[in-house]
């Protein structure tokens, strides 16, 4: 099981459920302001997810109850809270599951209480009394749990807003025959340049987009341009074969079925 943050138009998110044996895509909620997707995780079975968002209006940036930005764990394809921790700004925040009931909340103990109304249940949490920063504390321990291995750290120039290294980073397929490496660049948004390299070091290139991995069965999948592919390597090169198009979708309202908002 997978989750897809699907993005657009503007400040808009929707949530997609993917069953990657069959890929079946559950379209899910949308949602109108940002959602961390690096401080964001699946738990082990798929069927939770917790995820860092902020929503600024009138109404929000005045609510001393829910604040303006929160962490909550929901189940997907759905984002409404089971439970919530109001974090009142954007700094950290985020969690990650260490096992099917350990989460690892990126809120200070002092920010680490959950909103009365949103208890998290049969979950042992365990606030972080040195969050700091953004993505890095949720993002980078996420990815190397999941098989990647940094190679470069970013060097980016923030006043003349281009990207002097990128990010490099590397992942072997399950069966160690083939190695995922993805270049990470920032403007004008995150754009992964993706290859993939033999054990005799021949590379050949993907593309560029914005995500690629091994899924569970060890498939390489790939997203570019708001499309889905399954990436082949045969003697000629890489061959795609697209597994969805999201471009058609627009937002719309989706009310919670009952099984998801209760534990």
């Amino acid at each position: 099981m997978g989750v897809i943050f699907r993005r657009g138009p503007t400040r808009w998110i929707q949530l997609i459920k993917w069953d990657t044996r069959k890929d079946v895509f559950e379209e899910g909620q949308w949602f109108h302001g940002h959602i961390y997707v690096g401080r964001s995780d699946l738990s082990p079975s798929g069927s939770l997810l917790i995820y860092f968002a902020n929503k600024f209006n009138k109404k929000t940036v005045t609510d001393k109850e829910y604040t303006y930005a929160w962490t909550a764990v929901s189940k997907p394809p759905f984002l409404t809270a089971l439970a919530l921790w109001p974090k009142g700004d954007c700094w950290h925040g985020g969690g990650l599951f260490r096992g099917p009931h350990d989460v690892f909340l990126n809120h200070r103990p002092a920010d680490g209480k959950s909103h009365p109304l949103h208890p998290p249940q049969g979950l042992r949490v365990m606030p972080n009394p040195e969050a700091c920063g953004e993505d890095d504390p949720i993002k980078i321990p996420r990815m190397e749990r999941d098989g990647w291995e940094f190679k470069q750290w970013l060097d980016y120039d923030y006043y003349g807003h281009r990207t002097l290294k990128p990010v490099i980073m590397e992942k072997l397929s399950g069966e160690g025959n083939l190695k995922l490496r993805v270049e990470i660049y920032q403007e004008p948004e995150e754009q992964w340049l993706c290859s993939i390299v033999t054990k005799k070091g021949k590379e050949f290139e993907i593309g560029v987009g914005t995500w690629a991995d091994f899924d569970q069965g060890g498939r390489l999948v790939f997203a570019s341009g708001g499309k889905l592919f399954s990436a082949f390597l045969k003697s000629s090169g890489m061959v795609m074969d697209q597994l969805a198009d999201f471009n058609a979708s627009k937002p719309r309202s989706l009310k919670a079925p009952k099984w998801a908002t209760k534990w």
